[in-house]
């Protein structure tokens, strides 16, 4: 089992909430950009995959 993590405290005592909140928009931007970026890869993939086929399509019909 893992060890419970100590809470990060402001020098008053309390919790320190603009650490957690910044830790979790940056957390979320993260994942935000990781998501987008796959997502991203695969569109041009396709894109890619179009283009050569438009590309190659007067070879297909002997217009070459």
């Amino acid at each position: 089992m893992t060890e419970p993590q100590e809470i990060r405290r402001r020098p008053d005592g309390s919790i320190d909430t603009g650490f957690y909140m910044a830790r979790g928009r940056r957390l979320r931007s993260e994942a935000a950009h990781d998501m987008a970026g796959s997502a991203v890869g695969q569109s041009r993939g396709v894109f890619a995959r179009l283009v050569m086929l438009v590309a190659a399509l007067p070879f297909f019909r002997g217009e070459g």
